[in-house]
């Protein structure tokens, strides 16, 4: 991994506890020295200004986000730019959060549901995987996950006002991405908040994925499931016709992005 007077993996050190200002980390990072899946992240603020855009529409948030996830998110992958893109896009929504306050726009829904992309690409399921294929160091080997994983805290915190959003669905996403999230040890005390959001998700959801994640975390925090499971809960079959599941390659370990 690169490192390079103050940044590591591409982000700020010491790591940021609030969203910063997006311009900070366009700016602030060293691009042209950070890996993508397509060579380096030299084109990659043409695609992040453009997110920048205060009068940013659902379809220019699409193509710029398009832009983006092929380098950073290739095959579900981490790579050395994919942290410091994801704290701008957190920063974005973050600051569209609170103009758009009540109710999420076009844009802050594709925000929201590429930040849980990126959320799942990193979580412990990915980790535990990992571990199983590759032992347990997996980590040790793998810093620009490891920086991401780092930057949970700070994720959490741009998808966090959209938890109570009107839209079920762009609540269900922020959840989605926040159950994740949450896994971070300095997240613990958000944790009963979440298991009572996903109680009352798995009372009306029909998502199989979305379930499946629901129950795990509240099994994970220690919560009682009794009651909550439907039939065909216990299938975590990626086949399932109409599971909602994202299969990619069909492995039953890809995540739903």
């Amino acid at each position: 991994m690169t490192t390079t007077s103050g940044v590591r993996a591409g982000l700020p050190v010491p790591l940021p506890d609030v969203l910063p200002d997006p311009w900070v980390v366009v700016r602030g990072t060293a691009w042209p020295s950070l890996d993508t899946a397509f060579g380096s992240g030299r084109r990659l603020p043409r695609a992040l200004v453009r997110l920048l855009d205060p009068d940013l529409t659902a379809g220019e948030a699409r193509q710029a986000l398009n832009d983006l996830d092929e380098p950073v998110r290739h095959q579900n992958t981490i790579y050395e730019a994919t942290a410091p893109v994801a704290l701008c896009v957190a920063a974005v929504l973050g600051r569209r959060a609170g103009q758009h306050r009540g109710a999420a726009d076009g844009a802050c829904v594709l925000l929201l549901a590429w930040l849980a992309g990126v959320a799942h690409d990193s979580g412990d399921k990915c980790v535990a995987v990992g571990q199983r294929y590759f032992g347990e160091d997996f980590l040790e080997g793998y810093p620009a996950l490891v920086a991401v994983r780092a930057l949970r805290p700070v994720l959490f915190q741009a998808v966090e006002p959209f938890l109570d959003d009107p839209d079920r669905d762009v609540r269900e996403t922020a959840l989605s991405a926040a159950l994740v999230f949450a896994e971070h040890p300095a997240l613990a005390g958000h944790r009963d908040g979440l298991a009572e959001r996903a109680r009352r998700l798995l009372g009306v959801c029909d998502t199989r994925w979305r379930r499946w994640q629901a129950l795990d975390a509240l099994t994970a925090w220690g919560h009682d499931t009794e009651g909550l499971a439907r039939r065909g809960d216990d299938d975590r079959s990626p086949y399932v016709s109409g599971s909602g599941w994202s299969v990619g390659d069909g492995h039953p370990d890809d995540p739903p992005f």
